[in-house]
């Protein structure tokens, strides 16, 4: 696979270790101090650390299964539905049934293995067995042959492809942070009113100009939505807003090969703010503008993504504009009633949905003139940044996944990656 390297079998180089799933039946068994991993828990895992997932066993629960304690650095690899998710231990943890974890023995870095991983599911699924859904067993993963390049190459190509990811999760980190903060602005000021509450108690708003503080209000007044600032009114979502619901074109005009716009259904094509381009349409029924808010209608009810170009939407998704283009307060509204959706889901015989009407009749509280605009105005910065880093994160992650390969098969020599690194860093 590389230059010269040596090939040996996985059972060779680590510890092959199944998992299990304590009595699910048995509470003693659950809701423990003991991270416990399933495939699922890695679906949407972007990262390459996990530390836990959804649900947590207790000492009882791994005494009395098949599960077992994995140390630190253990590279976790889902061995069936599906086959070939990876990530790597960030302390000890422990998996169901459909992991085939790899302790790896002193002198191989477990990291160079997680990336050699992510490139070769191929070859995972190719030594699979099973008619109903694939699965590859204990046995046949110790056997499968990987390279073992010198240490300091191990450990120089697992720095390489480090650092770019880790770039990537300090950009993500920094818009989670920006997210929050255009948050508890609006929360301040459009939940809890904080403005009004300082006028009513004679202080001048924290934080705020007092250009943007005149434009609150000193008091509240009744409204069938509870107590508002005055001034303001109830109204409804379709009042202020344009709603284009999605419509799925047919099937014979999908493709993976970027003819005709990008097409997205649903929340599997969401990531934290923008959506991922995996299929387009060169016949498109319905479409959402540049900045519009994409809104999920089902399965489930109200995740939230933005366009960042002309797209086409299939049933799975509404396209939301202001009609007075104020996409940042938009968005972080929708944020904050998410909760409220939540009723949706419920309602449907198999999964929740929303038609339009509900959208359209979702009732909301209207500000005076200008409060939005102001809002609108301080968000859109805070956006423009976590967009900006969006674009940095889609450059490295192409970068980490053109190198990846070609490092991994010896395309490309170590130094020639440097130089790359060099480059973008």
């Amino acid at each position: 696979m590389g230059f010269s390297w040596e090939e040996k079998p996985i059972g060779e180089i680590a510890d092959v270790v199944g998992g299990g799933t304590p009595d699910t039946s048995n509470p003693e068994f659950w809701e423990g101090n003991i991270p416990w991993i399933t495939p699922k828990d890695l679906s949407a895992h972007q990262e390459k650390y996990i530390s836990r997932g959804e649900r947590n066993i207790t000492s009882a629960g791994l005494q009395r299964s098949s599960a077992r304690l994995l140390p630190i650095n253990t590279v976790l690899l889902s061995s069936r539905a599906p086959i070939g998710y990876v990530a790597i231990a960030k302390n000890p943890v422990t998996t169901n049934q459909g992991f085939k974890s790899l302790v790896f023995k002193e002198g191989y870095v477990p990291e160079f293995y997680y990336y050699f991983l992510k490139a070769n599911v191929d070859l995972l699924e190719r030594h699979a067995n099973g008619s109903t859904f694939k699965e590859i067993s204990g046995s046949i993963v110790k056997n499968i042959k990987v390279p073992v390049p010198p240490l300091p190459e191990q450990k120089a190509i697992a720095h390489i492809l480090g650092t770019l990811d880790d770039k990537i999760e300090l950009n993500q980190q920094m818009n989670r942070n920006l997210e929050a903060i255009a948050q508890a602005i609006f929360k301040s000021w459009f939940t809890d009113f904080d403005p009004v509450r300082a006028k009513m108690e004679g202080r001048q708003p924290v934080n705020m100009d007092a250009a943007t503080a005149a434009l609150f209000p000193d008091s509240f007044e009744d409204s069938p939505l509870g107590e508002i600032p005055k001034g303001w009114r109830m109204g409804e979502f379709g009042e202020i807003a344009h709603i284009v619901m999605g419509q799925s074109p047919p099937g014979e005009t999908y493709n993976e090969l970027g003819d005709g716009l990008p097409f997205y259904q649903g929340v599997r094509d969401f990531g934290f703010r923008f959506p991922t381009r995996r299929v387009y349409c060169n016949a498109p029924k319905r479409y959402a503008e540049k900045a519009d808010v994409l809104f999920s209608v089902r399965a489930p009810v109200g995740n939230l993504n933005i366009a960042v170009e002309r797209c086409t939407i299939g049933r799975g998704l509404a396209a939301l504009r202001l009609k007075a283009n104020h996409g940042s307060f938009l968005y972080y509204f929708l944020k904050a009633t998410q909760s409220q959706w939540e009723k949706f889901e419920a309602e449907g015989t198999v999964f929740g949905s929303v038609c339009k009407d509900d959208i359209y009749c979702f009732k909301l509280i209207v500000p005076v003139a200008g409060i939005i605009e102001k809002f609108n105005y301080l968000a859109h910065s805070i956006d423009a940044q976590i967009e900006s880093n969006e674009q940095e994160s889609l450059t490295l992650a192409d970068i980490r996944d053109t190198l990846l390969p070609k490092l991994m098969s010896g395309e490309i020599r170590v130094k020639e990656a440097e130089n790359i690194l060099e480059d973008v860093a």
